[in-house]
């Protein structure tokens, strides 16, 4: 097969997109030496992340720089060039392709909530996404949740929708060094104890709640307990300082930004627990890789989370500020239960591996050329 791939978010520091697109990459070409592949990048910092030195891949850089016109005119243009029999789209569909393709749907939630976009943007993109479910050859879904939620609102054949599952890197470990533990959280500014949240600041992030559900614990059994949040504020919204402001946790609540994935390990090994009652996720990797680094895991039990997390997480309903602080107070209250939870949450996440997706991910694009093994 001569395979096309199309990685948008990668190079961008875009959270959970963009670890599926340079987790995914590398065990693609390793898996299929008797394919070519060509990765079409928006940038040279893409290119760098992407797999190389191996002579049946090979980069692109569109041109021009600005995206809205080589997505549009490039891709197409080079895909049809290089004689591309397949290409996979990982973040949004090309509006124009030559050849087939198969496109990574990450979620719906642009279309079930689209409070949680500003408009320009769910303008843009839910317009595109509805043209690629539409002319894909096979609608590649991150989980069983986002495939039932795309055939529900959109009239589909359900042949066509295959799940691929996102894996765990080996590099999500716990960090047995005290000392080195200690190294990273002294270079952030992180002392335990610590409740961790790691995710972008956005709207579906449901990070207010979870500012309300800490503040009601912090005098009594998180007393002397932060909460860190690692990520970075997108799409200017101010909820997350308002809420620290308006519940006085300006002392209690440490705010990082962006983390190398280098240093997430000892962040979340370190972790009383990792929290993420999130609104709405196509999947919920970070909940993974806290288990996978041994931190217990506190999560919503909507959406795609109970899925990935099966019986090894604490799950709550994450519009409930009630029910968010009553498990934190069981967390912080019961070694017991964070012990279990470690337990069952290293087995669960050893059941998700980067290479079981790219095994899919790769019969998902015989299924399309029609190609059998």
């Amino acid at each position: 097969m001569r395979l096309g791939i199309f990685p948008m978010q990668l190079g961008r520091r875009a959270g959970g997109p963009e670890t599926y697109e340079a987790s995914l990459l590398p065990e693609l070409v390793d898996l299929a030496p008797e394919s070519s592949f060509t990765i079409y990048c928006l940038s040279a910092q893409a290119a760098a992340a992407a797999p190389g030195g191996r002579p049946h891949v090979r980069t692109r850089v569109l041109r021009p720089r600005s995206r809205w016109l080589s997505i549009p005119l490039s891709l197409p243009w080079r895909s049809w060039r290089d004689g591309i029999d397949l290409l996979h789209a990982t973040f949004i569909p090309p509006p124009v392709s030559p050849v087939p393709y198969v496109f990574t749907m990450h979620d719906v939630s642009m279309f079930e909530h689209p409070e949680f976009y500003p408009s320009a943007i769910r303008f843009r993109l839910t317009r595109l996404i509805e043209r690629g479910l539409r002319r894909a050859r096979v609608v590649l879904c991150i989980s069983e949740h986002c495939r039932r939620s795309v055939l529900e609102r959109f009239d589909l054949d359900p042949e066509r929708l295959l799940v691929a599952h996102h894996g765990v890197s080996p590099r999500f470990q716990p960090v047995a060094d005290a000392a080195e533990r200690a190294a990273v959280l002294k270079r952030l500014g992180v002392e335990p104890p610590y409740l961790l949240h790691v995710g972008k600041y956005e709207p579906r992030k449901n990070l207010p709640r979870l500012l309300d559900a800490f503040a009601r614990v912090a005098s009594g059994s998180g007393a002397g307990v932060s909460l860190v949040l690692a990520g970075k504020p997108v799409w200017r919204d101010p909820s997350v300082a308002h809420a620290i402001a308006r519940l006085g946790l300006a002392k209690r609540v440490v705010e990082l930004g962006h983390v190398a994935d280098e240093d997430l390990p000892a962040l979340y090994t370190e972790a009383l627990a990792f929290v993420f009652p999130t609104l709405w996720e196509g999947f919920g990797l970070p909940i993974l890789e806290a288990m996978a680094c041994g931190a217990p895991v506190v999560a919503s039990s909507t959406t795609s989370l109970p899925e990935v997390a099966g019986d090894a997480a604490l799950l709550v309903d994450p519009e409930s500020v009630e029910a968010l602080a009553a498990a934190l107070e069981r967390i912080l209250d019961e070694p017991a239960l964070r012990d279990a939870l470690r337990q069952r949450g290293a087995a669960r996440a050893a059941a998700f591996s980067w290479r079981r997706s790219a095994e899919a991910t790769l019969a998902a694009y015989r299924t399309a050329l029609g190609v059998q093994r």
